[in-house]
């Protein structure tokens, strides 16, 4: 698996295989980590992309976002073509199925790669009648646009939705497959039942180089049940402008088999695939909601002892009740608060809840080096009280002369 790129030599630069960058279409896949984000600030989506790269920096972000809209006026100009009559971009996808028949049975994963909307016109055009296999809480803002796509190409047949947490999934996929239809599958939604908050509590941890997330097991258990083909097949644009479909050879898996292994297996080829054309990835948000450090007990952790914080807060409150006018508060670490209400260390990657702490709260602290009696002429006693005690139990700030 690809570890990341060479800063010296810049390998994302136009020409060459190894690029980088950030999601370019995230509100189709709204975040969940924890209450919803937002990502109007550089910093969030820089740490996010240190996942893939940790030495990436806002220069390696800007340019990577200059690409993806590239490929995006690339993926409009194509659309256009498809309702001028020009279909010549869905001649790829018809003729790897006709050429490998075998993608017409079993279950064929995929990734949000590329115009990756087409995986399922070649089966259309073919006269199959396909299922989409995803997640409950995806299926309305996925379902209508997708149908909406097909039926303008004139396909008079259509896809099967089958919704992971819906009664009854797991008996309309195991039909489905043993009738012979293709089912379709995008992996790297890594969720199902209870979406990413139930993977970020029970997945297996799979390591990044930035950091380590959780992965769901779903469906190498059903691979192994099923023992049915599983191919892999992904959608992906040429420098030159072509539409490419690759297609890895075929694997079968028995109830003999390691779940947890076929699990990693099929997340290093996830992650391959993804870091030869990163700036084609629509799914980024998934590094961040199935980051292991947003689970719900990592995010209440405090950085000083529970043994001596009692101690720790008696000594801040005389401080602050004998020598507001000396003692400072120092802010140590960079400390930022992002939607969503998550306070985010970002010296040592660490995240709580930000308990209604406001970013622009830590600006004085960013600027100065604020007595206690100045903060609460600024915030007010409560704020000092309490969010100045916190910052400092968390390890993001001191106190000092």
């Amino acid at each position: 698996m690809n570890t990341g790129p060479d800063k010296s030599r810049r390998p994302w630069r136009s020409g060459t295989s190894r690029s980088s960058g950030p999601h370019r279409r995230d509100d189709s896949h709204p975040a969940e980590v924890p209450g919803g984000f937002a990502l109007n600030d550089a910093t969030w989506e820089l740490w996010n992309i240190r996942a893939l790269w940790p030495e990436a920096d806002l220069e390696l972000l800007a340019d990577l976002k200059r690409r993806q809209d590239a490929v995006l006026a690339r993926e409009r100009e194509a659309l256009a073509g498809l309702w001028a009559g020009d279909q010549g971009y869905l001649a790829p996808g018809r003729g790897l199925l006709a050429s490998s028949p075998e993608l017409k049975s079993g279950i064929t994963l995929s990734l949000h790669l590329g115009p990756y909307q087409l995986l399922a016109e070649p089966y259309l055009a073919a006269g199959c009648e396909p299922a989409i296999v995803l997640n409950k809480s995806a299926l309305p803002s996925f379902q209508a646009p997708v149908d909406q796509f097909l039926k303008r190409l004139g396909h008079r047949n259509g896809v099967q939705w089958i919704a992971v947490g819906e009664k009854g999934f797991v008996r309309d996929l195991l039909k489905t497959v043993r009738e012979g239809r293709p089912v379709l599958v995008y992996m790297d939604g890594n969720s199902g039942q209870n979406g990413m908050e139930e993977t970020r509590q029970r997945g297996i941890p799979y390591p990044l180089p930035g950091r380590e997330i959780r992965v769901r097991t779903g469906l190498a258990r059903l691979f192994c049940r099923l023992g049915c083909p599983v191919h892999r097949v992904t959608l992906n644009w040429e420098p030159d402008g072509q539409l490419v479909w690759r297609q890895e050879p075929t694997r079968t898996w028995s109830r003999s088999d390691d779940p947890d292994a076929i699990t990693h297996h099929l997340f290093d080829w996830a992650f391959d695939r993804i870091l030869e054309h990163p700036e084609q990835w629509n799914y980024w948000a998934m590094l961040r909601e199935s980051s292991a450090c947003f689970g719900r007990g990592v995010l209440e952790q405090a950085a000083v002892p529970a043994a001596l914080q009692e101690d720790f807060q008696r000594s801040y409150r005389i401080c602050l009740d004998r020598a507001a006018g000396t003692v400072k508060l120092l802010l140590e670490h960079q400390a930022v608060v992002w939607p969503g209400d998550l306070l985010a260390d970002l010296t040592e990657d660490r995240f709580y809840p930000a308990a209604g702490l406001q970013d622009q709260d830590l600006e004085i602290l960013r600027h100065e080096k604020p007595t206690l009696q100045r903060l609460c002429q600024v915030h007010g006693r409560a704020w000092v009280e309490f969010h100045g005690l916190r910052l400092c139990l968390l390890g993001l700030a001191r106190l000092g002369g």
